[in-house]
């Protein structure tokens, strides 16, 4: 379900701003963008059309470590033309962004594939 990037960034920032307050608060310089596709930032996953979102940079808690010195902020990268291709109605998008979103922030906490496969599969 195409939509334009300015609808996809609406609803992601709506989603975003869904998340629980006690959450949102604990973020650690932490950005979200959109992207068409994967690019160089994916790495192997490179042109990927299953790849849906990308979290790069430290996890909070090694950013918040005395030790963590400079550090560039992390990235959460929605791919939105991933995203709009498993979609074929807006609340469907709407769910997919949200769960993509649920996810990378998992990684900014820190959790690995498997930990969020065991705590939410819906967002795996």
């Amino acid at each position: 379900m195409p939509v334009s990037r300015a609808l996809f960034l609406k609803i992601a920032e709506e989603e975003l701003a869904a998340i629980p307050e006690e959450f949102r608060k604990l973020f650690c310089d932490l950005s979200v963008e959109v992207r068409a596709f994967p690019g160089r930032e994916a790495g192997r996953w490179k042109g990927s059309r299953t790849l849906l979102g990308l979290y790069t940079g430290l996890t909070r808690q090694d950013m918040t470590s005395p030790y963590a010195g400079a550090h560039e902020p992390a990235r959460i990268i929605l791919y939105q033309r991933n995203i709009e291709s498993l979609c074929s109605s807006r609340p469907e998008l709407r769910a997919r962004i949200a769960s993509t979103l649920r996810h990378e922030i998992a990684h900014h906490f820190g959790f690995g594939e498997d930990d969020i496969k065991r705590a939410s599969p819906e967002d795996a």
